[in-house]
């Protein structure tokens, strides 16, 4: 079974997680012994929807500060996000100012695909995660926390 607080193992008889405290058996919560089925289906919604683009902002306005598994999703999605509209931000500037050369424009246009490539195989990994019923921290989105809660 797995803490529908924290997400971390704990015995099936357990009444309370030994990491962080929190009653395993409050009202509405499945309490069947896989980590997948431990959060309500709500909450793992929420935490998926975090990854998809514009959907991370819904999901950061409407988790409770409380829920610290779809939160911490929410976060991370959000952080994904800003990072996103950065690059489209950053590549449309630097793209529009180098009108005058194709070649550094090509670089740009190149390396900024790459980086998207980068952001979307992170929210890959974040949906896999959060269907999971995991709170793994992203590469690279971890370390540099925009958004903090």
């Amino acid at each position: 079974m797995y803490c529908i607080n924290c997400g971390r193992k704990i015995g099936e008889k357990h009444r309370y997680c030994a990491v962080c405290g929190a009653d395993q058996h409050p009202d509405g919560y499945n309490t069947r012994s896989s980590g997948f089925n431990s959060f309500k289906e709500n909450d793992k919604a929420l935490a998926i929807i975090s990854y998809i683009g514009v959907l991370s902002l819904v999901s950061y306005f409407i988790t409770p500060k409380n829920n610290s598994y779809a939160r911490f999703h929410a976060v991370q999605g959000l952080n994904l996000f800003i990072l996103e509209c950065i690059l489209g931000v950053t590549r449309a500037i630097l793209s529009g100012g180098l009108f005058w050369s194709r070649y550094l424009r090509m670089i740009v246009s190149g390396t900024a695909s790459l980086v998207g490539v980068g952001l979307l195989v992170l929210a890959i990994l974040g949906i896999v995660y959060a269907s999971r019923g995991e709170m793994t921290e992203l590469p690279v989105i971890s370390s540099l926390k925009i958004v903090k809660d």
